[in-house]
């Protein structure tokens, strides 16, 4: 399987002109429906409606489906985290955009989203970082909000990582080319110029940055290995030296690694491991085999396997949501009793007491039983209580 695609965007991520950017990333994962990550502006009080409208974006301007992966606090609890992680899992294209990168990664630090995100990278999806959520996606993240907005001391902090076991280790800045300052420099995601190259020296020894303009998205593509460029702007790469790539262009990700000073690690060693099949054990509705598929899986988690561990946090919070409905769909409850009930009523019919048999379909269809005659016989539907 060939790996997936990391898209970096400066800005402008729900904009005409980045469209291109997002729908490239959809069609070459295949994905069908895009997740999107609320984390980042969790802490705000309209997150309810900049979810609405990112999904509103994807449906409209992208003709795609897209499911909020909810998870805007730590105080949410572990059920909620493992909602989003399960979310992202099974996702094709994930997205994380605006809000403030320090209260992201204190939310997603010790949620296991890093591993889940590298995976799918791993395995040919498409994840999407813009604004905020970008500068989380390498090794080291700038507290952009706490050092501009509130004054605090020049840092890094520990970032997402997502890309290193694919040979690219480098910090990401998005808003490179900002003007927003009043007689002020606020490029470099607000810090300037000569604030920024303090930060560059706290920096460990021959780590890159990437600086992507706004309204400007990088599409690194590891399959394909090549970075491509698209939008107002563009890309600066920038090791021992600053090479700008521009709107329309491409570079070969060895080159770019060179450029960066990047090095790809050694490929980790493959470890063939087979899970028992949880999916089968619920398809034959056996409490008893579906509790030893359970406990294997606890057995293998214990053992020191993440698959495993991966699968029954998903498969507990699966049964958790099932308790209230139960196991066995409702119609398979009611069956025996509706089935006597259809019979009785045929009888009647059978004798033309057309009455008594309008009175049982009656109560059948006010409990939510839908009839359906036919010369071959009646057939019957739970459709749910009126």
């Amino acid at each position: 399987m060939s790996a997936g695609r990391l898209i970096l965007m400066g800005s402008g991520e729900v904009s005409n002109r980045l469209v291109a950017a997002h729908r490239l990333g959809i069609e070459r994962a295949g994905a069908r429906e895009a997740v999107v990550l609320d984390t980042p502006y969790g802490f705000q009080e309209n997150a309810p409606l900049l979810s609405e409208r990112l999904t509103g974006f994807f449906r409209t301007s992208l003709s795609i489906d897209a499911a909020v992966a909810s998870y805007r606090s730590t105080s949410e609890g572990e059920a909620a985290c493992e909602r989003m992680l399960a979310a992202v899992r099974g996702a094709r294209y994930v997205f994380a955009g605006p809000g403030s990168p320090g209260y992201a990664l204190a939310a997603w630090r010790e949620t296991g989203l890093a591993a889940a995100l590298r995976k799918r990278l791993t395995e040919g999806a498409t994840v999407t970082l813009a604004s905020a959520a970008a500068l989380t996606g390498g090794p080291k993240t700038l507290p952009v909000y706490e050092i501009f907005k509130v004054g605090a001391g020049l840092e890094w902090l520990e970032g997402l990582n997502l890309t290193a076991h694919l040979g690219l280790e480098a910090v990401v800045i998005p808003h490179w080319n900002n003007t927003e300052g009043q007689g002020f420099d606020t490029s470099r995601c607000y810090m300037g110029r000569s604030r920024f190259r303090r930060l560059r020296a706290m920096l460990p020894e021959g780590m890159g940055v990437i600086g992507v303009d706004e309204h400007t998205a990088a599409t690194i593509d590891f399959g394909r290995g090549e970075m491509s460029v698209l939008g107002a702007g563009g890309v600066t790469l920038s090791g021992a030296d600053d090479t700008f790539v521009a709107d329309g262009e491409a570079i070969a990700l060895d080159a770019m690694f060179k450029l960066l000073e990047s090095s790809p690690p050694a490929p980790p060693r493959e470890h063939p491991e087979t899970l028992p099949d949880l999916a089968e054990a619920k398809a034959g509705r056996s409490a008893g085999k579906i509790a030893e598929t359970l406990l294997r899986l606890e057995t293998m988690a214990a053992d020191g396997s993440p698959r495993a561990r991966e699968t029954l946090r998903s498969a507990l919070l699966e049964i958790s949501e099932l308790a209230a409905s139960g196991l066995v769909e409702p119609a398979e409850w009611v069956g025996g009793y509706v089935e006597l009930l259809v019979d009785a009523r045929s009888r009647l019919r059978a004798l033309k007491r057309w009455d008594e048999a309008d009175r049982i379909r009656s109560g059948l269809e006010g409990l939510g039983v839908n009839l359906r005659d036919s010369p071959s016989g009646t057939t019957w539907i739970l459709e749910g209580p009126r």
